[in-house]
């Protein structure tokens, strides 16, 4: 099956856009989120390929053997047509972006109104695990 994967994260409105422009051809393009980091880059990403179904099939040995490794299996799934997996990922950055802006709001609110110094504020952050896993359980 000829084919190409795009893991860039990409525009899913653009993955349409190049599946229609390849499907004439005979090519098979999979819109590929990719996840996970330095630790994904060391370890294996979590991988979320949309796409023709027959595409992921023949890339499923491949990419479960790329993917990170976790206790129930590979970090990867077929997740639907078209572009669905570059959605996907996008909605995984606007919760990441989200966090983040929570962050650094809290940050800015508690320096600027609060008044509490650099030091204070390492205090309030240092055990941030547990702090994020209260606003955003998992």
């Amino acid at each position: 099956i000829p084919g190409i994967i795009d893991g860039g994260n990409e525009w899913y409105e653009n993955t349409e856009r190049r599946q229609k422009a390849m499907e004439p051809h005979g090519i098979m393009w999979v819109g590929m989120g990719v996840s996970g980091g330095e630790s994904g880059a060391r370890h294996g990403p979590s991988m979320m390929p949309g796409g023709a179904r027959q595409a992921y099939e023949a890339l499923r040995p491949i990419l479960k053997k790329c993917a990170a490794q976790v206790n129930d299996g590979a970090c990867v799934t077929y997740i639907g047509e078209g572009a669905s997996g570059n959605y996907v990922k996008m909605v995984h950055n606007g919760i990441e972006y989200g966090d983040m802006q929570l962050l650094a709001d809290s940050y800015s609110i508690l320096n600027r109104l609060g008044g509490l110094t650099n030091d204070e504020l390492h205090e309030v952050f240092k055990n941030l695990e547990l702090w994020r896993a209260r606003l955003v359980p998992h």
